[in-house]
């Protein structure tokens, strides 16, 4: 004989309850797996939906390794977002530091060019006279055309100096303008997360 049905009825439903929460488990996994493949952040909900289960179920206190499982797997998917955020910033920040140092740099050696010119200048300005006080005639024409030249010389360092305070000066404007346009888009674009 059989027995009522009465009797096997909560049996079959612990039953199917215990398959159907063992291939909602099944599922959240799969979905998890899928999403930190994709490499992109996530969230509760995004698992959620794939997996096509609510969020009590991920809660469930009674299942407390799924629901670490995916709130460590979605804290690790927003992190890594963060941090190549802040590999291309700081890649693209150190293109236009590299380019404002060697424009200090240059600027430097300029700076000691027009000094060692000026010396030299005073050097030759001095020796229009002998040192008895009386003034060579013959030297004067080649020393005017060299004080010339140096002064030439002098003129266009300081033109290239001025041009390259303003590159740099526009360098720095642009790491400025680049940092904080990356900090705006970094943080315009973290979704919230629940």
């Amino acid at each position: 004989m059989t027995e009522p049905k009465a009797r096997r009825r909560p049996v079959e439903m612990i039953e199917h309850r215990t398959t159907n929460t063992t291939e909602c488990e099944r599922r959240v996994r799969n979905a998890l797996t899928k999403l930190i493949k994709a490499g992109a952040p996530f969230t509760v909900a995004n698992v959620c939906d794939l997996a096509g289960v609510g969020k009590t179920f991920i809660y469930d206190k009674r299942r407390p390794h799924l629901t670490r499982a995916v709130l460590s797997a979605r804290d690790a998917s927003h992190n890594n977002r963060i941090d190549h955020a802040e590999k291309a910033l700081d890649h693209t920040s150190a293109s236009w530091r590299e380019r404002a140092l060697g424009a200090e740099a240059l600027a430097k050696s300029l700076r000691t060019a027009v000094q060692q010119r000026e010396d030299r200048i005073s050097d030759l300005a001095g020796q229009l006279y002998d040192p008895d006080g009386n003034h060579l005639a013959e030297e004067n024409a080649r020393l005017r055309d060299l004080v010339s030249t140096l002064t030439h010389n002098l003129q266009r360092a300081h033109s290239e100096n001025n041009t390259l305070r303003r590159s740099l000066d526009a360098a720095r404007a642009n790491v400025k303008r680049e940092r904080q346009r990356n900090v705006t888009q970094l943080f315009a674009n973290e979704p919230n997360p629940h």
